[in-house]
């Protein structure tokens, strides 16, 4: 007679009657179909479920949507330039790329919620109050009975009753080629010794489940919820990968043995022993293939331990290359990166690095003259960052800009370098500064994005373009003009005899900061009122007292006109003197109030001069820093033509179309010249002309 069924006869006080599990049949109206109490007979039944952590994100899918990129590394080839670019993506899970069926589940396939193993491994631990018992109260084989309730052996075991309780481990498949050996005694520890089996149809997805402490008289369906305790390594291709066959890959110098605890959830591998795992593929690829396309199938994925990759840990792709019509064994080191317990490893391969690292303006092409060219990026979570570079000296870069290069002053001890980094963001604006073209042709220059620690990726680039002058011939001192027009502007110079700016900076600041702004931009017709502790700071800039009468009257001479105009009492500083005010809070207002006539600081030749490079000059006091733009004369090399030079101005890619302002005034502090073709005649200052800068050819 079997030994659980004699303790029947003899066991006082026993609750349930000790047996193994009964196989029932289909029509047995005493199985259990659910987990509720009162609904389970008196023996015990498995419900069987997968963790819900590892499946709460679904499969794994094509693109990194599912999972996170820890990593990108290049696999190379000897004596050869052949590269891969690998993306590392770890996501939650023992994922395959499609559901399997039972069949697929015998070999090396994940396991899911929706396909178990067929049968699992089951160790009860049995105490009488305190006291375990020195054997298993159940040690069996598991098989499925169908639906969502497990029946088992030709034995039944019952519950044993209130003075008694159970705790169950288990795992599947219980037949796990690998698992060398388990607790044969209840008092030995809980551990499962392991060892990867080299063939990977061998290497199947192991889950372990444990439950606490159950009362002996529950009579419920005991809940088991599986959970993987391997790492999963799959391969797949990128988004960009050329014709050709990947014949085999090969996982070298990973650790393949040790020993899993199911009472503390952690493994302790053999630090000592490595192995190399491979698989002949044969895998043909084409260009065009879709991003995430399987390389090892879902029955060939790798089934390893956890673990942190050794020293020496390499992949290695053996690549046959239809375009050389050459077998290529290209090879990348892995050591340190982290194989997590319960996870998904997928490694994609491309021709090109899988980057979340774009440009996202479309190139625009760009004026002769000094530029500043905001160009937007967008860069994802990249370990190390992202770094542009460019390779044309006529290009040098920024992340950010200063106060005076945020007005439009192209500084040229500001203008930044030819490599910059940074970090990740969605929206991320880089500035390009180029100095002008005076040659014959357009130039282009490329512009270089890749992550900062990988200095062999390829690049994701993005291309200036940048004219050059309309020149009017070919000789030295030849006329030339810009191609682009960037908006309409007044000649300037013409407002109310008694016009006044007024800027209220409210209190808290004393004169002395405002006193040095006012003493840097050098304005004889600027003030300061109020003390800014206790009453309101005002600033007052009494435009009155600049007019343009006897000024810019060359004909012929616009470089000296634009130089006079510009500098003509300090017009230009008082333009930085607003902007500055502005920045720092100032409110404006004007007298006459309500006045509604044009910025005295906006005027056609300050727009041309503005294509120029600059200077700086910077003063500090009270931790106060004020920086006022410099204009070098020999700099001024973009300026307003004169009434005569206007007339030379031709372009017939970018035809000049209406009328334009000339540098040249009328000594009537009220009109300047026009021009138009041919034709020049005087105008209202007031009235808004297109503009366009001329230089002479070098």
């Amino acid at each position: 007679m079997n030994r659980h069924k004699k303790r029947h006869l003899w066991a006082s006080g026993m609750a349930g009657i000790l047996a193994t599990l009964l196989l029932f049949s289909c029509d047995n109206d005493n199985f259990p179909v659910d987990n509720e109490p009162g609904k389970a007979s008196d023996g015990i039944y498995f419900g069987v479920s997968s963790t819900g952590a590892g499946q709460t994100r679904g499969t794994a899918d094509t693109d990194n949507d599912d999972g996170i990129t820890v990593d990108r590394f290049v696999l190379r080839g000897d004596n050869t330039t052949d590269t891969l670019c690998v993306s590392t993506i770890v996501s939650d899970g023992i994922h395959a790329s499609t559901l399997v069926g039972e069949n697929g589940a015998t070999r090396a396939t994940p396991v899911t919620k929706d396909d178990f193993y067929t049968a699992f491994k089951v160790l009860a631990y049995w105490k009488t109050g305190e006291t375990l018992h020195p054997e298993f109260y159940m040690n069996e084989t598991v098989t499925d009975k169908g639906g969502n309730v497990w029946g088992t052996t030709g034995n039944t075991y019952y519950w044993p009753g209130n003075v008694h309780t159970l705790q169950f481990y288990a795992y599947a498949p219980a037949d796990a080629p690998g698992i060398t050996t388990e607790p044969t005694s209840p008092q030995q520890d809980k551990k499962l010794a392991y060892t990867v089996p080299a063939d990977v149809a061998n290497q199947k997805d192991v889950v372990v489940a444990t439950t606490a402490e159950i009362q002996g008289d529950s009579k419920t369906v005991v809940p088991l919820t599986f959970n993987h305790i391997n790492t999963a390594v799959r391969f797949v291709v990128g988004s960009d990968m050329q014709p050709g066959t990947i014949q085999s890959i090969t996982l070298k110098g990973v650790r393949n043995s040790g020993s899993y605890d199911m009472n503390t959830d952690a493994w302790a591998l053999n630090t000592s022993s490595v192995a190399n795992f491979s698989q002949t593929l044969n895998k043909t690829t084409t260009a065009g293939m879709a991003n995430g396309t399987e390389i090892t199938t879902a029955e060939g994925t790798f089934m390893m331990l956890p673990q942190t990759l050794p020293a020496g840990a390499t992949i290695e792709v053996v690549f046959h290359d239809n375009l050389s019509n050459q077998d290529r064994t290209l090879t990348a080191s892995v050591a340190g990166q982290e194989w997590p317990m319960g996870k998904t490893v997928t490694y994609k391969l491309s021709i090109s690095p899988e980057y979340e690292l774009e440009f996202i303006s479309e190139p625009v092409l760009q004026d002769a003259h000094y530029i500043i060219y905001p160009i937007k990026i967008k860069a994802g979570e990249i370990a190390g960052g992202w770094t542009m570079t460019s390779e044309q000296s006529w290009v040098t870069l920024r992340v950010n800009l200063t106060d005076l290069q945020a007005q439009g002053y192209w500084i040229e001890s500001d203008k930044g370098t030819a490599s910059i980094s940074g970090s990740a963001g969605e929206d991320i604006t880089v500035y390009a500064f180029l100095t002008e073209n005076i040659g014959n042709d357009i130039r282009n220059a490329v512009l270089k994005l890749r992550p900062t620690n990988m200095l062999n990726a390829t690049p994701v680039t993005f291309t200036i373009s940048q004219l050059c002058p309309a020149w009017n011939g070919t000789g030295i001192g030849t006329l030339g003009c810009e191609r682009i027009e960037d908006g309409d502007y007044p000649w300037g110079f013409k407002w109310p005899a008694n016009y006044k700016v007024i800027y209220n900076m409210g209190t808290g600041l004393g004169t002395a900061i405002y006193g040095l702004i006012i003493r840097i931009f050098g304005l004889q017709y600027s003030s300061v009122s109020g003390s800014g502790l206790w009453d309101d700071l005002k600033i007052t800039i009494d435009y009155s007292q600049v007019s343009a009468s006897n000024v810019a009257l060359s004909t012929s001479n616009g470089y000296q006109n634009t130089l006079d105009l510009y500098n003509y009492q300090g017009i230009s500083n008082a333009a930085d003197l607003e902007n500055r005010l502005a920045n720092m809070g100032g409110v404006r207002s004007v007298e006459p109030a309500g006045a509604t006539i044009q910025n005295p600081t906006e005027f056609a030749a300050r727009a041309c001069a503005m294509k120029n490079k600059y200077g700086k000059t910077t003063e500090t006091n009270q931790g106060q820093t004020v920086e006022k733009p410099v204009l070098n004369p020999n700099d001024l090399v973009w300026y307003l033509p004169s009434q005569t030079e206007s007339t030379q101005m031709n372009d017939p890619q970018y035809p000049l179309s209406g009328n334009y302002w000339t540098s040249t005034a009328l000594d009537d502090n009220a009109n300047a010249y026009k021009v138009n073709g041919s034709n020049t005649s005087s105008e209202d200052r007031a009235t808004k002309l297109h503009v366009r800068a001329v230089r002479k050819k070098p």
